[in-house]
């Protein structure tokens, strides 16, 4: 199997390279600079035609096309099944999980994207969208200490494919004016994620990119 990753420095392609790290996996790295509009280049429309990054491309080399992936949920998720990793296999204890992963998916990261824009990367900074920006924010990461003052980890007792998801969102608190160390629990969830060697190496990737 040849895996071809797709991305550069967000928390979303940061998702994916941190999966395919804790899953043990071989990958060729593709940079796609996001800064310079090359998601748009026809090779990628060609992979996915929404313009965006990540993208996984599984090549089994056995004459079967190969499998293109994209949206950062649909391949954790996917890489997880696959390989079975990070997903509990219980139907309770996967129920869990997954509530807390569509959570990441659906306000962590959207809400932090929208706060970066309306704090940093937009012309006029209107006082009533930064605000209300923020305050979206705010609640999601109230929601998750809460969480992790009860859990060790976002889907209960094991670390799981929802903290994958999580951490590089978290990584960034600062596009949305906040310190996680004004979250306790979640703080100290931090601190352990981040502490994984297979978190580091898929963060560094891909290798000098850099987001501004």
């Amino acid at each position: 199997m040849r895996r071809t990753f797709y991305g550069w420095a967000t928390p979303n392609s940061n998702r994916v390279t941190v999966m395919l790290e804790e899953c043990g996996l071989d990958y060729a790295v593709r940079g796609v600079n996001i800064r310079s509009r090359e998601q748009f280049a026809p090779e990628i429309l060609a992979l996915n035609p929404y313009g965006k990054v990540p993208i996984l491309v599984e090549d089994p080399q056995d004459g079967t096309p190969p499998l293109v992936l994209f949206e950062s949920g649909a391949i954790l998720l996917h890489l997880a099944e696959t390989r079975g990793v990070l997903l509990p296999g219980d139907a309770r204890g996967r129920a869990e999980v997954m509530a807390w992963l569509m959570v990441v998916l659906t306000s962590l990261g959207p809400y932090t994207g929208q706060a970066h824009h309306w704090t940093e990367l937009a012309p006029e900074k209107p006082p009533a969208a930064r605000a209300h920006a923020l305050a979206l924010v705010d609640r999601v990461y109230r929601l998750l200490d809460e969480r992790l003052a009860a859990v060790p980890f976002l889907g209960g007792a094991a670390y799981s494919v929802a903290d994958v998801a999580a951490y590089p969102w978290v990584a960034r608190a600062s596009w949305a004016a906040r310190r996680v160390e004004d979250t306790p629990h979640l703080a100290r969830w931090f601190a352990t994620v981040g502490a994984r060697p297979a978190v580091r190496r898929g963060m560094a990737q891909p290798q000098g990119a850099r987001l501004e």
